[in-house]
């Protein structure tokens, strides 16, 4: 009777764990050649995805080599489960996993679950937890979102090692960390024994010695380099060692045009099988403005980008110079993203990524081509390129949505201008350009400015409440990290010195296009806080390419020359510790020092003003919902 009870215990308890639990992986040791079953439980308190018709289950393949692979696998649908299946094949590490409905995903609260791949005895495979630890490091792998945890990728890189010790990749990620937490003789003297140790074992491995070059630099061993260097190079020429030294050259060339021909000499040398490294090359080319020579290398490969062509047209559209042969390289590209003929699918993209991504690329460079069109007074022509580009980007960009309006303005359709434009305003997509247009087109209509003012603001204030609403959904609610780091000035400003304070914290290059775009909006909402005691806007610049008293120089001259007066910060390493994806980021924290908002992107100044203006408020006002 007892066993029997004892074993209604653990069956019930059984039943309830799988009951809280979303995502069941089968089996939990899976090993290459297993069948995985996957099933989604939609009765699960924390699940997403309920009371939907279909459920794909998206897994992300990760492998020694090579890119990522993503999987779709539709789940059949059994009761409130939904089931599916794959085969573990190659060199499978681990995979991620997440599933999707439409447009609704559940992520597990984006920190997406994962699965280590175990060998035949049973063990973790080798690399499994090494390229776990790289996942737990970053907030985003492969467009596959987690919470960046620095103890469980320490962890990870601890078992790793633990269990292969001679894993060098593991082991140099070990160094950087170590260096960059312990800086110093101490670090570098272990790192030198640990050095010694895996050159041994990996002294006739030439793509292992190619990355260990770089630690003998690191650690001062500049004679033992050259030596390794001299020796591989009369072994093999053409080998992994040589391209490794010749690709450091290229890549540490300052002048822009000998890099271009430092990188054409290298890739004389040593032929790529991908076309990586001649993207590369047409980059190097834009930024020396060899623009010809870039589209020699553009048409030159198998499959040509067509988004490339928008990187070359656009300097001289945006200026208004060059115009015919500006706007045939921008027809040009985007005939090619229609023709569906520029490249093939990422393997890590789903289908829907994809599509997004294929049809953001056309409608930015039809935007490209109309403004060129515009510019040349082809204003039918721009019209339809703009109005494409509108639809294809569904009105998110404030920049297009203003050019289409002022199209339309021009071509006399005060109507069309009227619609979209107050649809943009509604939607907070609007800038200075297009609410002008919008006047204009009224007056067009009406005959005169009368009534306009009311319908703009009527429109805006529906903008404000709209966004107030989709801000308090946004909530983050985890703690700030604090810094102390130095002013254009030289003064140490600290972040914990404002507790009592809302405080801005916005993460921007001076390369970076739409941070640059969204200062002049940030210095009007500084403009209108500075003499607010309760509200302060800080600015830290980051992932600059140079440093020291250039980088100094370099961000001094850029916020001088535009005249912002917002106070800027160099920063120490702090972008990685805030877990910031790309630029410009955005933190709004509270008076208590917790993180509440996370603002990613400029979507236009009338988005970024209403949703700023919103976060000020509810923390101001001590909104009851976020206590």
């Amino acid at each position: 009777m007892k066993r029997i009870l004892a074993f209604l215990l653990l069956f019930s308890a059984t039943v309830v764990f799988c009951q809280e639990q979303v995502s069941i992986i089968s089996p939990s040791e899976p090993k290459v050649g297993d069948t995985v079953i996957l099933t989604y439980n939609a009765a699960a308190k924390a699940a997403n995805l309920r009371n939907v018709d279909e459920i794909t289950a998206e897994v992300l393949i990760i492998k020694e080599k090579g890119m990522p692979e993503l999987l779709e696998i539709p789940l059949k649908k059994k009761g409130t489960s939904w089931t599916g299946s794959f085969r573990l094949v190659d060199e499978t590490m681990l995979f991620l996993l997440r599933y999707t409905s439409g447009d609704k995903i559940d992520d597990n609260g984006e920190n997406c679950w994962d699965m280590l791949v175990y060998d035949q005895n049973g063990k973790p495979r080798r690399g499994t937890y090494y390229f776990r630890s790289i996942i737990n490091r970053s907030s985003n792998y492969a467009g596959f979102k987690r919470q960046k945890n620095d103890d469980a990728m320490k962890a990870d890189l601890a078992r790793e090692l633990e269990l292969y010790s001679d894993n060098w990749r593991a082991k140099t990620l070990d160094w950087n960390l170590a260096r960059r937490a312990n800086p110093g003789e101490e670090t570098d003297k272990r790192v030198k024994e640990e050095l010694a140790d895996l050159y041994k074992k990996h002294a006739d491995n030439e793509e292992v010695v190619s990355s260990l070059l770089y630690w003998f630099q690191q650690t001062g061993q500049k004679e033992k380099s050259d030596e390794i260097e001299s020796s591989w190079k009369m072994k093999n020429p053409k080998g992994a060692v040589t391209q490794a030294v010749a690709q450091r050259v290229v890549f540490a060339e300052k002048d822009p045009v000998k890099r271009v021909e430092l990188l054409e000499k290298f890739l004389e040398d040593f032929p790529q099988t991908d076309n990586n490294m001649k993207d590369v090359l047409v980059s190097f080319c834009i930024q020396a403005k060899l623009y010809e020579k870039a589209v020699a290398v553009v048409e030159a490969q198998p499959k040509p980008n067509g988004n490339i062509y928008n990187s070359i047209a656009w300097p001289f559209i945006e200026k208004g110079e060059n115009l015919e042969q500006a706007v045939a390289w921008a027809k040009k590209g985007l005939d090619l993203l229609k023709s569906g003929k520029d490249g093939e699918k990422p393997p890590y993209f789903s289908s829907k990524q994809w599509k997004r991504s294929h049809d953001m690329g056309i409608g930015y460079i039809a935007d490209t081509y109309a403004y060129g069109l515009f510019q040349m007074g082809k204003f039918t022509e721009a019209e339809t390129a703009y109005r494409e580009a509108y639809d294809l980007t569904k009105g998110a960009n404030a920049n297009i949505n203003g050019r289409l309006v002022q199209c339309y303005v021009k071509n006399g359709k005060y109507d069309e201008a009227i619609v979209i434009a107050d649809t943009c305003v509604l939607k907070g997509v609007s800038d200075s350009m297009l609410v002008a247009n919008y006047r204009a087109a009224y007056v067009g209509k009406h005959g005169s400015p009368d009534g306009f003012d009311a319908v703009l603001k009527r429109s805006m204030d529906i903008a404000k409440k709209e966004a107030r609403s989709k801000t308090l959904k946004e909530l983050v609610n985890k703690p700030a990290i604090d810094f102390a780091l130095k002013d254009l000035n030289g003064k140490v400003v600290k972040l914990s010195d404002f507790r009592g304070k809302i405080v801005v914290v916005d993460f921007w290059a001076t390369w970076c296009g739409p941070c640059v775009a969204s200062f002049p909006a940030l210095q009007k909402i500084y403009d209108k806080y500075k003499d607010n005691s309760k509200v302060v806007i800080l600015t830290i610049n980051t992932w600059e390419n140079v440093k020291g008293k250039e980088l100094e120089e370099l961000v001094k001259k850029f916020i001088e020359k535009n005249k912002y007066t917002f106070p800027v910060l160099y920063d120490e390493g702090f972008v990685e510790k805030y877990a910031v994806e790309g630029i410009p980021t955005k933190f709004i924290i509270d008076q208590k020092g917790m993180i509440q908002f996370k603002d990613i992107g400029f979507g236009g100044a009338q988005e970024m003003e209403n949703k700023m203006e919103a976060e000020f408020e509810i923390l101001l006002n001590k909104d009851v919902s976020i206590r």
